[in-house]
């Protein structure tokens, strides 16, 4: 929420800057739907799914036990937290508010640093489960 706060206040309205020349770029953006512009006319549908998932990452977290797949749901937990505080209180209206982003690279959409939790701990979860590292942490007693 602090770096969209930054972002609305020091990039809203304003020529994009360079960071890394061409590879890195502060835009500005609202985005009523998801990546690529997509299900722009279903932001309620959409602030709908991030609620249920995070209802259910929620009744999820008492099993797991293993302390990468608690770091692996707790930014994804960050990521969609981040992104629903959007969709429920930025304008046009309650659970219809338009995302801000404002991370530029080439061929890439417009993000920010939820989106990047959100992608990267999906592919550190796949990561996990590629690896068979279990959720939960088996715990063997001494005899």
């Amino acid at each position: 929420m602090l770096t969209k706060f930054w972002a609305t206040h020091s990039l809203e309205g304003k020529n994009s800057r360079s960071i890394l020349g061409n590879f890195l770029r502060l835009e500005f953006a609202r985005n009523p739907g998801a990546a690529f512009s997509s299900f722009t006319g279903l932001t309620i549908f959409l602030t709908l799914l991030a609620i249920g998932a995070l209802v259910a990452i929620i009744w999820y977290v008492p099993k797991i036990s293993h302390p990468l797949w608690a770091l692996g749901f707790g930014s994804l937990t960050g990521g969609i937290c981040g992104n629903l505080a959007d969709r429920l209180f930025r304008a046009p209206g309650f659970m219809q508010g338009e995302v801000v982003d404002w991370i530029r690279l080439p061929n890439w959409p417009l993000f920010n640093v939820a989106d990047s939790f959100i992608v990267t701990s999906v592919a550190f979860m796949i990561f996990l489960s590629w690896r068979d590292i279990p959720i939960r942490t088996v715990v063997v007693e001494d005899e």
